[in-house]
C-alpha cells in the first residue's frame, strides 16, 4: 500500500510503504529548513518515518520578523 500525503490542498501517493520524511519532502521537491512534515498529527524530525495508513501532511513554515 502506498504512502498518501496532503500538501496545499492536494493528495499524493507514493509507492513505498516507508519512507524517511527528509526523503518524502525530496519527492515533493521540498527542503527540511522550510518544510515540516505532520504524522498522525505531531511534528516529527526529517529522521523519523512515514508508512502506509499514517495520516501525512506537508506544510510549509513560515518565518518573518521586524
Amino acid at each position: 500500500m502506498p504512502v498518501k500525503v496532503i500538501y496545499r490542498g492536494k493528495e499524493f501517493e507514493f509507492p513505498e510503504n516507508k519512507l524517511k520524511a527528509k526523503e518524502l519532502l525530496q519527492k515533493l521537491g521540498l527542503s527540511p529548513l522550510s518544510s515540516l512534515v505532520i504524522r498522525n498529527g505531531e511534528v516529527i524530525s526529517e529522521d523519523d518515518y512515514v508508512e502506509e495508513g499514517d495520516e501525512v501532511r506537508v506544510v510549509n513554515a513560515i518565518s518573518g520578523g521586524t
